[in-house]
């Protein structure tokens, strides 16, 4: 059976690396802050027949009303607003690539806020990811680094939501004191689409695009949102959450197949040096760390 839900992982893996190739069909035919609160208000609604399934109930204890709004804040706005704008000015392969930095992110935050260990090993690995994304940024132009056509600034709007998602997995972790991994995501959803709705609310009802829009607007909500949590929790539950985490590696991967067949992108060579060295570094940062079943929280590319 351990097959069936490897190959559940591998599709979760799969599905969020689409995310970030339907995210580039999306914008430019609204506004970030549309496209989070049209994303987040369609995946609340299906959520909640699956929440009420598991749970039998939508209550939730008073503790856990705060750090959820704060999980909205960051993980569903913010992160959000910013892939959106990082997408607008950079590529799918890229967008990808940052993405996995987020285990360091959640770490560094989690050591600043919730005082949890880092190792000396955990460190030198940062620094190995943070050398490729050096490359990365600058695309190998060493010599003209000071200039300000060094950088993308679609690659600084991921980090930013790099570092908002480490932000979001802290009061992810605090939240889960009081409720599961779906009622966190529903009701930090539910939050989000509320503070989003005043600013968004006029441009929603005149909203429009063409085919491909709204294929990625039924691709984001079903695929990489509600059905790649249900996917996710599965195989957590079963191999446990260490083992589930290995699978995000495959997130470049797959984001760079699918970039190539449906945008035509492809990766420079020193920017696939600057990926070796991220994707060394993430291993090495999470290699052999025990850890608690990491919820969904933590691992959707929301």
């Amino acid at each position: 059976m351990k097959q069936l839900y490897y190959a559940l992982l591998l599709l979760t893996s799969m599905l969020w690396a689409g995310n970030f190739v339907s995210g580039k069909f999306m914008v430019g035919h609204a506004s970030p802050f549309v496209l989070t609160e049209l994303r987040w208000i369609l995946a609340v609604l299906i959520l909640a027949f699956i929440v009420y399934y598991q749970e039998r109930s939508f209550k939730i204890p008073k503790e856990a009303i705060l750090p959820l709004m704060m999980m909205g804040l960051t993980g569903i706005i913010f992160f959000n607003v910013f892939l959106y704008l990082a997408l607008e000015n950079t590529s799918a392969d890229t967008v990808g690539l940052l993405s996995t930095l987020n285990p360091i992110s959640i770490a560094v935050m989690s050591f600043i806020f919730l005082r949890e260990k880092l190792t000396f090993r955990q460190m030198i690995a940062m620094f190995i990811s943070l050398a490729g994304v050096f490359i990365v940024l600058t695309n190998g132009q060493f010599d003209d680094i000071w200039s300000h056509t060094a950088f993308n600034i679609g690659d600084i709007y991921m980090l930013i939501a790099v570092l908002v998602w480490g932000g979001y997995s802290v009061a992810g972790k605090i939240a889960m004191k009081y409720v599961s991994p779906y009622m966190s995501t529903f009701w930090s959803g539910i939050f989000g689409s509320l503070f989003l709705l005043p600013f968004t609310a006029k441009e929603m009802i005149s909203i429009q695009g063409p085919l491909s829009f709204w294929t990625a607007v039924a691709y984001t909500v079903v695929g990489s949102t509600v059905l790649a949590m249900v996917f996710w929790n599965i195989g957590v539950h079963h191999i446990g959450g260490t083992t589930s985490g290995m699978f995000l590696n495959f997130n470049p991967l797959f984001t760079a197949i699918f970039a190539y067949f449906l945008l035509g992108e492809t990766l420079g060579f020193s920017q696939f040096i600057g990926a070796i060295m991220i994707i060394l570094g993430v291993l090495s940062f999470t290699r052999k760390v025990e850890t608690k079943p990491i919820p969904i929280h933590e691992k959707l590319r929301l």
